[in-house]
């Protein structure tokens, strides 16, 4: 049940290479901070920036001995598909 008074959470910042915020999705909240606030979790999006391929993303996280750090934003199951 909600505790707060209702206010906005960012959970989505799509960036320009330069850092600039081109885009900002919020959804309602009702956490007791109470006031406008970056949530735990919040996607950022990078436009126009260099991205690892999932062969290549594989690759390095099995080398790794599959940690969970070397993920690189796929899934365990995408990885394990592309090695």
């Amino acid at each position: 049940m909600p505790t707060g008074p209702l206010h906005e959470k960012t959970v989505r910042i799509v960036e320009d290479d330069d850092g600039s915020i081109v885009e900002q999705e919020t959804e309602p909240c009702r956490c007791v901070i109470g006031s406008d606030h970056t949530a735990d979790g919040v996607t950022y999006e990078y436009r126009d920036s260099e991205t690892l391929s999932v062969y290549d993303a594989a690759l390095i996280w099995g080398s790794n001995g599959m940690d969970e750090d070397c993920t690189f934003g796929y899934s365990e199951d995408e990885l394990r598909g592309a090695l």
